[in-house]
């Protein structure tokens, strides 16, 4: 028995899957390294086989021509929407950055076997406990349903929303940036007062030596009160994941 599979069909398989590795590639949680770079192949694939009914109604039929183009624009497409989520996501280790800024701990960062890079310490922490909360939470199911959506406002061949991208990464980064001090918020106000508090013992016994007991006094805090942070991870998170999906739908094609 023969199988006959409609040109169409594979025109559409190939350029949903352009999109997904795009997105895949980008957007957390599947952009780590730990992640190996076949089952993020086949995440793409699994992930075009779903949407291959969504794309293939649209297409016209396929030349050479046409197909290249179109996939080179679908994989842009992708990447936008993925570094999108990305922004979001990485509100949460922006916090760890900023505690670790403040408590001493970026003097000496982390190798990061996985990343191949030096890391802050907390911010590595807060990143995988955003992870980890991601995938407890379904949030990960979330952001690839809005990934799916994206074709209403973005079909196949509808061209690359080069004015949105610009507006919605500016938004992104503005909240990224409001989200992170509102997670990191308590800790660095406790340690930018435990500043003060040492400003203040340096004045009024100048034969101690504040610099060498400043910073073990600020990691001891930092350490103790770290669990500040915690409890505003899971609906900080939350709200980041819904805003991300809402950003990656927004996007309209020209």
């Amino acid at each position: 028995m023969d199988l006959e599979v409609p040109a169409v069909t594979l025109a559409a398989l190939l350029l949903a899957t352009a999109r997904a590795a795009g997105f895949v590639l980008l957007a957390p949680p599947f952009t780590t390294r730990t992640i190996p770079a076949p089952v993020k192949g086949a995440l793409a694939l699994a992930l075009a086989v779903a949407l291959v009914d969504r794309v293939a109604p649209g297409l016209p039929e396929p030349t050479t021509g046409f197909l290249v183009v179109t996939a080179v624009s679908e994989v842009a497409i992708g990447a936008a929407l993925g570094f999108v989520v990305q922004l979001f996501f990485t509100a949460v280790q922006f916090a760890g950055e900023l505690i670790d800024l403040t408590g001493g701990f970026s003097l000496q960062p982390a190798y990061d076997p996985l990343a191949m890079t030096t890391n802050s310490v907390i911010g590595k922490l807060h990143y995988l406990l955003a992870t980890t909360l991601l995938f407890t939470s379904g949030g990960h199911l979330v952001i690839v349903r809005g990934f799916a959506t994206s074709y209403e406002g973005l079909p196949v061949s509808g061209g690359f929303p080069a004015g949105d991208v610009g507006q919605v990464v500016l938004t992104a980064f503005s909240m990224m940036f409001l989200a992170a001090l509102q997670i990191a918020g308590p800790m660095v106000a406790v340690l930018l007062l435990a500043d003060v508090a040492l400003a203040l013992l340096s004045r009024a016994a100048p034969a101690l030596n504040i610099f060498a007991i400043g910073f073990p006094v600020k990691i001891m805090l930092t350490l103790a009160l770290l669990g500040l942070t915690f409890p505003l991870l899971p609906p900080a998170l939350d709200a980041l994941v819904e805003q991300a999906t809402r950003a990656i739908v927004g996007f309209r094609s020209g």
